[in-house]
């Protein structure tokens, strides 16, 4: 089986935990912060499940399962989600959780797919499980996402788009039933991975824009005049193929690039201090204006469990 896993708990990569008493557990995790209100468990012993794909490496990031059967345990779990620069597959085999996106104090809910895509670039998404939840989420490469979305992938830009119209309803109802008869995430993970397998597409996305995107998630400090140097285009050229493909331009993708590199950073224990010299902002407060213009927020009030 190529897909791989890691178990829960103390094996978790890139999880910082920032606080735990009776009240609520918070942790920074790569996607956002996971917080849970429950005197049950801990956060650790609840997910979730992480793996890679070997087979899909050219179009999977990584891979996720969140697997929680106790109701009053599902419950008491929020994850709240910033922006990216991978689009997401998220596929639910029990209870569909509730999706809110907030931008500051303007907030909304979000339509209730069953299985969707979406990239959010903008806002926070708190998802809220309302009963078992049993979820995988797949972060795609976006340079290899249209091997499997289409060419236009700024029709998911902070909009979820239903798998069943992507893939068909049918082929999404038969991957939901293997997953929830599956018995560990290393199963969930190899049908997923055997399913987009199947799914990949003839169609690739503007060349140019595929590996403007690639170079910009590794250096997203990098202004548009040297990527297009780079990559030996126009700037012109190099911004209408991007934003004809991704639905922004070059430099908001790098802002978006640039903040989620810092998190990932932040995952792993830095200090913000060093977190904004490395990502080359001028200074700290610099970094988190830019975090606020883009998730709606400072990071500081992000991981508080009461902005949900």
């Amino acid at each position: 089986m190529s897909a791989s896993t890691r178990s829960r708990g103390r094996s978790l990569p890139s999880c910082v935990r920032l606080r735990s008493n009776a009240k609520n557990d918070v942790q920074v995790g790569p996607v956002g912060v996971y917080i849970y209100s429950s005197e049950i468990c801990r956060l650790e012993d609840v997910g979730p499940v992480l793996g890679t794909s070997s087979v899909l490496a050219d179009y999977v990031d990584a891979m996720a399962n969140w697997e929680i059967a106790c109701p009053d345990q599902a419950e008491a779990l929020t994850v709240k989600i910033i922006p990216s620069t991978a689009p997401v597959l998220v596929i639910q085999y029990w209870t569909p959780f509730a999706l809110t996106w907030q931008f500051g104090s303007r907030g909304f809910s979000q339509p209730e797919y069953r299985h969707h895509a979406t990239m959010y670039q903008t806002g926070v998404v708190v998802a809220r499980p309302r009963g078992p939840l049993g979820l995988i989420c797949v972060r795609l490469r976006p340079e290899g996402a249209a091997f499997l979305l289409g060419e236009r992938m700024q029709y998911f830009r902070d909009a979820p788009i239903g798998l069943d119209d992507l893939f068909g309803t049918s082929r999404v109802s038969l991957l939901e039933e293997m997953l929830a008869e599956a018995r560990t995430s290393a199963e969930r993970f190899a049908c997923v991975e055997r399913f987009l397998a199947a799914s990949l597409r003839e169609r690739r996305g503007n060349p140019v824009a595929c590996r403007a995107a690639a170079l910009l998630r590794q250096s997203p400090h990098l202004r548009v005049r040297p990527l297009a140097a780079r990559l030996d285009v126009s700037e012109r050229h190099l911004s209408r193929s991007f934003q004809a493909m991704f639905g922004m331009s070059p430099k908001q993708f790098a802002r978006v690039a640039r903040i989620e590199s810092a998190w990932s950073a932040r995952c792993q224990g830095t200090s913000w201090a060093d977190i904004a010299y490395a990502a080359r902002f001028t200074d700290q407060a610099h970094m988190i204006n830019d975090f606020t213009e883009i998730v709606g927020v400072p990071p500081g009030q992000l991981v508080r469990p009461h902005y949900v």
